[in-house]
């Protein structure tokens, strides 16, 4: 998880979730916060802005792309055995 995703997280209970439904829903846009939902100390849902949602969507569909996972292990015995260029040679003129 991101160190993003840690800091941005924050935890709510159903009745502030209820009776704060509009600044959560500001500050989700604005700050980028999302809300994990408890009731009686337990994880019962989250609340997140629309750019998450959409980002997990989208990272979703990716994984579930076997040609995008054989590219990516691909990728991973070519650094293995070492085959990488540096960052200078990838983007050089």
């Amino acid at each position: 998880m991101s160190l993003h995703l840690l800091t941005a997280q924050k935890i709510i209970s159903t009745r502030n979730f209820q009776s704060q439904f509009a600044k959560m829903l500001k500050n989700a846009e604005k700050h980028g916060f999302y809300y994990n939902i408890v009731r009686n100390g337990e994880s019962i849902g989250v609340f997140l802005p629309i750019h998450f949602w959409e980002s997990l969507l989208e990272d979703m569909e990716a994984l579930s792309s076997t040609r995008y996972l054989a590219g990516i292990a691909k990728a991973r015995k070519e650094i293995a055995r070492g085959e990488v260029i540096s960052f200078e040679e990838a983007f050089k003129e």
